[in-house]
């Protein structure tokens, strides 16, 4: 997802409990990256992400200003990507895991 809350690359090849950073290392995206053809730009991932020059991850345990403001600027970066989630949820209700449902049924778009 970019700054604009546009998802850029989507990979539903796993269920949603599947580990951030699994599915980032079985991605094409990620296979692009390590390869050099992603042209400028870097990665916003979760701590739970591999180190990696062209993906941001947040400080475990941030010891100096510096690092502490990389950390407030990563969690605020993040939130864009937590709204845009948000805003699928609710543009595709049957995403949201507690009241997930389709409101209708999928034959009414077959015929």
């Amino acid at each position: 997802m970019n700054a604009n809350v546009l998802f850029t690359n989507v990979v539903a090849r796993w269920s949603g409990s599947t580990h951030d950073a699994f599915v980032l290392l079985n991605s094409e995206i990620y296979a692009n990256f390590e390869a050099g053809v992603h042209g400028d730009g870097w990665l916003l991932g979760a701590s739970g992400c591999p180190m990696k020059p062209w993906l941001l991850v947040p400080m475990l345990d941030p010891q100096s200003r510096a690092e502490r403001a990389y950390n407030k600027s990563h969690i605020k970066t993040r939130n864009v990507v937590e709204r845009g989630f948000g805003l699928w949820k609710i543009r595709f209700r049957c995403l949201h895991k507690s009241a997930g449902h389709l409101s209708f049924r999928p034959s009414r778009w077959l015929t």
